[in-house]
């Protein structure tokens, strides 16, 4: 893990008396020093920090009330990120919220495991990727995409992908798409292209493609199918 073990201090906040950590209310002193901010979710980790969550943003509190940080926590016990574990877990969140009927996907005849991508046909390394999915395939990898236009919904690669989407057939038109062509822009149709661009910024997806693997660890870019098997196999 090449991540290092930094807190940086963002905030002193309100403890008006010294007191043991089991009387101090997180919540209530983060409110009392930030009252216009609401606390999404909290969680004692240890005898020493909470974990907190503000507007999805993972923050820790000292359990004394004292102080409010920000930073990848790691637990040199057991050299795990406690910052990324809990990422990964709001990642998955997000994931498992999106409608199967609402995802391009291409089966094994047996499932392993399961990528769930972002994608947009008009990214040359989005096309790149794709042509890796039969050897994905053939290593009982299932493909779950998730397509969306990465540069908002008033470009043309938007219009192209709900095209595709509202096409006779989905999986010919995507193909189409990936190889180049123009697709006709014919009847409009209820489709999922404007709503996948919000869960891409919910999950942070800051290029395509982006891989999401079914334990909330995420690869970002390109990779081959052997890269992409070796990072699943990696723990």
């Amino acid at each position: 893990m090449k991540n290092i073990f930094l807190f940086l201090t963002l905030a002193l906040l309100v403890s008006c008396a010294k007191r043991d950590d089991a009387d101090i209310d997180i919540r209530k002193t983060i409110s009392n020093a930030y009252p216009d901010i609401a606390v999404d979710e909290i969680k004692k980790i240890d005898e020493n920090f909470h974990e907190i969550i503000i507007n999805n943003q993972i923050y820790y509190a000292t359990n004394d009330g004292k102080y409010l940080i920000i930073g990848n926590v790691i637990d040199l016990s057991t050299k795990e990120s406690i910052t990324e574990n809990t990422k990964m877990n709001q990642r998955l969140s997000i994931i498992d919220s999106i409608d199967m009927k609402n995802l391009m996907i291409f089966k094994p005849n047996k499932t392993n495991h399961i990528l769930t991508i972002f994608t947009d046909t008009s990214c040359p390394y989005c096309q790149k990727l794709h042509n890796e999915v039969p050897s994905l395939l053939e290593n009982n990898i299932e493909v779950r995409y998730v397509l969306f236009s990465r540069n908002g919904n008033e470009v043309d690669a938007y219009q192209q992908l709900v095209a595709a989407w509202c096409s006779d057939n989905k999986v010919e038109a995507l193909e189409d798409l990936f190889t180049g062509d123009i697709l006709e822009e014919g009847a409009k149709c209820e489709n999922p292209i404007s709503k996948n661009f919000e869960y891409a910024g919910s999950l942070s997806v800051e290029g395509t493609p982006t891989i999401f693997l079914e334990d909330g660890r995420i690869i970002p870019g390109y990779q081959n199918y052997k890269n992409i098997i070796a990072f699943i196999n990696q723990k």
